[in-house]
């Protein structure tokens, strides 16, 4: 319900997205020393950019910038204050009769994840000398926005404050921040959404076609074991593969129309496991790319967003249907 939010902020901060940590230096070959020149002027020393040199007003900006710009989406996409009657509890987690399936909470651990690590990149800038207080503003940036979208969720009538969302935000920021802090686990893991958007998300009559982030019909979350991170020789053409676990569901949008509310029956529904394996683009790009500061910067993306989900590399296991086994993200009871 969030991704929109962060991919605003996105199109402001994308040259502030580091390049993947773990990467080699060039170094030079030894007995190959750089010929020293006398009376050498010292050299000059980089400037600071416009965050770093204010960045009292650059925290303090994004603080007041997140916020007030997530309140604006609640209110006109998602009828926050449409009630004074606030509510709150569980809405069932992963169970099977969950309103999303349980999709909708991997949904929101990749958001605040991606949140965290973004709004750590954006502080990153603010903060270049230090990059703990970046990872903890990120974080808190990212975690307290997930509580107030909790509380706004809070005073909708469709929604509610949801203590399940909450856990599924918190362990979301705290991958995030385990990556920031130990590089050893960010060359380990990624963790990536595909969307492809399902039949009931462009249905004519779905009056909302920008919030992409509640297509839970159409995404597929997956996280990655990057086999390169174990410590792989570089010969090793395996240090390019990930192996995937993942999670979505489908057919439990009111929109879609293989739905308990299009069909008057759930038997259509599928919630279900995901397994396969992909390319680490990233490390390829790293160690074999162009220098380029964009296909750095769509190595790096290809962690987050999966493109290697239009492609059928992996099977998925029906929890619904007596755990039915089915290629990539089809399932059979699923009507297309």
């Amino acid at each position: 319900m969030h991704l929109l939010l962060l991919l605003i902020l996105g199109m402001g901060t994308a040259a502030a997205v580091p390049s993947p940590p773990g990467a080699v230096p060039e170094s030079r070959p030894a007995g190959l020393a750089m010929p020293q020149k006398k009376n050498m002027a010292p050299a000059a020393t980089e400037k600071p950019g416009i965050l770093a040199r204010h960045p009292k007003l650059a925290t303090a900006g994004m603080v007041t910038f997140i916020p007030a710009l997530t309140t604006l989406l609640g209110m006109q996409m998602w009828e926050w204050g449409d009630t004074t009657h606030f509510k709150a509890g569980s809405d069932g987690g992963f169970e099977r009769h969950n309103t999303h399936g349980g999709a909708d909470k991997v949904g929101h651990a990749w958001s605040f994840y991606f949140g965290s690590r973004l709004f750590t990149a954006y502080f990153d800038a603010v903060y270049p000398e230090n990059h703990r207080k970046a990872v903890i503003w990120g974080a808190a940036l990212s975690w307290g926005a997930s509580v107030a979208v909790e509380i706004g969720d809070g005073f909708a009538s469709v929604y509610g404050f949801s203590y399940t969302d909450l856990i599924a935000n918190t362990l979301g920021v705290a991958l995030a921040v385990a990556q920031e802090l130990w590089p050893a686990v960010d060359d380990l893991v990624d963790f990536s959404v595909h969307l492809l958007f399902s039949p009931g998300f462009m249905n004519p009559r779905n009056p909302n076609h920008f919030d992409v982030a509640t297509d839970y019909s159409g995404s597929l979350f997956t996280l990655h074991l990057r086999l390169g991170g174990l410590g792989l020789s570089r010969r090793n053409p395996l240090r390019y593969l990930r192996l995937d676990a993942g999670y979505f569901a489908r057919c439990y949008e009111v929109m879609d129309g293989c739905s308990r509310e299009s069909l008057g029956t759930d038997r259509f529904e599928t919630r279900n496991l995901y397994f396969g394996v992909s390319f680490d683009l990233a490390r390829m790009i790293r160690e074999h790319g162009s220098a380029s500061s964009w296909l750095q910067f769509f190595g790096t993306a290809t962690r987050y967003y999966n493109v290697q989900g239009f492609f059928q590399t992996g099977f998925n296991v029906d929890l619904n249907h007596g755990g039915a086994i089915n290629l990539g993200t089809a399932t059979d009871s699923q009507l297309r």
